[in-house]
């Protein structure tokens, strides 16, 4: 098991440095969470207007028209 001290979590905060990270503290720190935008959500953030859109895009809850 790798052990993560303080001093090595303050130095993510540094480009380019690499530290090694066990699985439960990688995840602790949020490493595996899935951020990814809906494609309703891209799109709605789009300067793009409606009228341009593809129909099934035009609902707001991502669910087609």
């Amino acid at each position: 098991m790798t052990r993560t001290t303080d001093q090595d979590l303050l130095s993510l905060n540094i480009p380019g440095t690499r530290i090694e990270l066990d699985a439960r503290t990688a995840e602790e720190l949020g490493a595996f969470e899935e951020q990814a935008l809906t494609e309703a959500d891209a799109l709605a953030s789009a300067d793009i207007p409606s009228e341009h859109l593809p129909e099934q895009s035009l609902d707001p809850e991502g669910e087609g028209a």
